[in-house]
C-alpha cells in the first residue's frame, strides 16, 4: 500500500513538471486567419486601419487576439488607436468694427452705473455695470453669419504703429440680440511697445478659456484704462470647426422573422458597439418599436429602447447611440404594425481603430487574428512610437491578400494556464479516487484477516 501512494506521488509531480514548462513563441498558426501586407520603403513604423474582417471574425470583442508577424515568424510591437480625422484648419475671417459713443445714463438706483452706447447709424447698447471711470472706448463687432456653428478661437484687432507707445485692457461681451450680453473675456492686456528698432505688439484677443458662446451675433469690445486715445482699423476672426468624430467601422446585422411583429437579429460574434442604425424596408414608413438586446445566445433579453425608426426622404434612417454595450443579438418589436417579411435594416456601428507596428525583420508582414487563448499585447502608441515622430505622418501598409492559418478551431482554444488547471484538477481528481480505492482496499483486506482468525 506504501508503494501504491508513492507511485500515485511521483506521477503527480512528473505530470505537473511536464505541463509546467516555460510557454513558447507565439506563432501564426495559432491563429484563425489574417491577411498578408505589403509596405514600401524602409520606415520603423506602419499604420493600416482594420480591415472590417478582423471585427467580424475576432474571438474576442476588444480585439486582444491581434498579432503581427514577420517573414520569419516573430510576433512585433504594435498599438491600437481608435482612427479620428484630422482636425480641420481653423477658418480666418475679416470683421466690420463699429465704434461707439459712450453717455452716462442717469437712474434712480444709487450706485448704478449704466452707459449708452450709440454707433453712427444710431444703433444704441444699453450697458449695465459700466466700468464707467476706466472706459476708454467700446466697439461694435457683428460676427459673420456662415460661422454661427463654429466657435470663435481668437479675436485679432488691428490700428495704427503708436510711436509713443500703448496700452489697455479689453472686456469682451457677447449677444445675439444686442440686449442681453454675456461677458467671455475680462481684461484682456493690449500693447503696442517700441525699443529702438523691435516692436512689441499684442494684438489678439484668446478665447480657448473662455465659455463658448455658439449663436452669438454680436461682440461687444470695452477698452479700459487706455495710455492713449486709439481707433481700431479692422478686425479678423478665427474660428475653429468642431473636431470630427471618429469614424466607425458598419458591421450588417443577419436578421429573421420571429412573429409578424417581431425581427430578432443577429452578429457572427459579440461587439461592442457604440452605435445603431435602424431603417425600416418601406419607403416613407415611420414605425414605433421597442428594442432588446443580449450579449450572449445564453443570456435573457435586456431592454435597450423605445423610440421611432423612420425612412423618409429627408431622413433615411435613425442611428441609435450607445456605450459600448456589448450586443451578440437584437430584438425589434413593432408596436401596433406589423413587419410581415418587410422587417426593418439593422446596422452596428463601432469606432474604427488603426493599427501601427514596428517593422522589424523582413516582409512580407501578417496581421492576424483570432485565438480564444490570446492575451492582450498592444502597446501605448506613446510608447510604441517616440514623441519626434508624429504618427499621422506614419507611411500605410496595405493588405494584399487574406490567408487562412489555425483555421475556427483556434476561435475556441483555451489559455495554456486555464488549460493547465484544468489538468491539475483532473489529477488531483484522480489521486483522491486512487486514494479512496486503497483505503477500500485496506479495509476489505482487514475485513478478511479477521474473518479468517475468528474461523480458525
Amino acid at each position: 500500500m506504501k508503494q501504491l501512494w508513492v507511485a500515485l506521488v511521483w506521477a503527480f509531480a512528473a505530470t505537473c513538471a511536464a505541463s509546467d514548462d516555460t510557454s513558447r513563441a507565439e506563432r501564426p498558426q495559432d491563429y484563425a486567419r489574417g491577411v498578408e501586407l505589403a509596405v514600401e520603403g524602409q520606415s520603423p513604423w506602419y499604420r493600416l486601419p482594420l480591415p472590417e474582417a478582423v471585427y467580424s471574425q475576432s474571438a474576442w470583442p476588444d480585439l486582444r487576439d491581434i498579432r503581427v508577424f514577420n517573414a520569419q515568424g516573430a510576433s512585433l510591437p504594435f498599438a491600437l488607436e481608435i482612427t479620428t480625422p484630422p482636425a480641420p484648419a481653423p477658418q480666418r475671417a475679416p470683421l466690420t468694427v463699429y465704434k461707439l459713443d459712450a453717455q452716462p445714463v442717469k437712474t434712480s438706483e444709487e450706485g448704478q452705473r449704466t452707459v449708452l452706447l450709440t454707433s453712427p447709424s444710431g444703433v444704441q447698447i444699453r450697458m449695465e455695470n459700466a466700468p464707467i471711470e476706466q472706459l476708454s472706448a467700446s466697439w461694435l463687432i457683428p460676427l459673420d453669419e456662415s460661422n454661427r456653428e463654429r466657435a470663435l478661437t481668437q479675436l485679432q484687432l488691428a490700428w495704427p504703429q503708436q510711436v509713443n507707445g500703448w496700452q489697455a485692457r479689453v472686456d469682451v461681451l457677447a449677444s445675439e440680440t444686442l440686449r442681453d450680453w454675456q461677458p467671455i473675456i475680462a481684461d484682456a492686456p493690449l500693447m503696442d511697445l517700441t525699443s529702438g528698432d523691435r516692436r512689441l505688439l499684442q494684438n489678439t484677443v484668446d478665447f480657448s478659456d473662455a465659455p463658448s458662446r455658439f449663436g452669438a451675433k454680436y461682440l461687444l469690445v470695452v477698452v479700459k484704462n487706455a495710455s492713449a486715445p486709439l481707433d481700431f482699423t479692422s478686425a479678423t476672426g478665427q474660428w475653429q470647426a468642431p473636431h470630427p468624430q471618429s469614424r466607425r467601422i458598419s458591421l450588417a446585422a443577419s436578421g429573421t422573422k420571429e412573429k409578424f411583429d417581431t425581427a430578432i437579429y443577429h452578429w457572427a460574434r459579440p461587439q461592442p458597439f457604440d452605435a445603431l442604425t435602424l431603417r425600416p424596408a418601406l419607403e416613407n414608413a415611420v414605425v414605433p418599436v421597442e428594442i432588446d438586446y443580449r450579449s450572449a445566445d445564453n443570456m435573457a433579453w435586456q431592454p435597450l429602447a423605445r423610440t421611432v425608426i423612420y425612412r423618409l426622404p429627408e431622413r433615411p434612417a435613425v442611428t441609435l447611440p450607445l456605450h459600448g454595450e456589448l450586443i451578440s443579438a437584437l430584438r425589434v418589436r413593432a408596436i401596433n404594425q406589423r413587419f410581415d417579411d418587410a422587417f426593418p435594416e439593422v446596422i452596428g456601428e463601432r469606432d474604427e481603430k488603426t493599427l501601427v507596428f514596428n517593422a522589424q525583420g523582413s516582409g512580407p508582414f501578417l496581421l492576424a487574428w483570432g485565438n480564444g487563448a490570446a492575451k492582450a499585447q498592444a502597446l501605448a502608441l506613446q510608447t510604441l512610437v517616440p514623441d519626434s515622430h508624429d504618427p499621422e505622418l506614419l507611411p500605410y501598409a496595405q493588405t494584399v491578400k487574406e490567408v487562412t492559418l489555425g483555421g475556427d478551431a483556434r476561435l475556441t482554444a483555451k489559455d495554456a494556464s486555464a488549460q493547465r488547471n484544468a489538468l491539475y484538477t483532473w489529477i488531483i481528481w484522480g489521486v483522491l479516487m486512487a486514494g479512496a480505492a486503497g483505503l477500500l482496499l485496506l479495509a476489505w483486506r482487514l475485513w478478511r484477516d479477521i474473518r479468517g482468525e475468528k474461523a480458525a
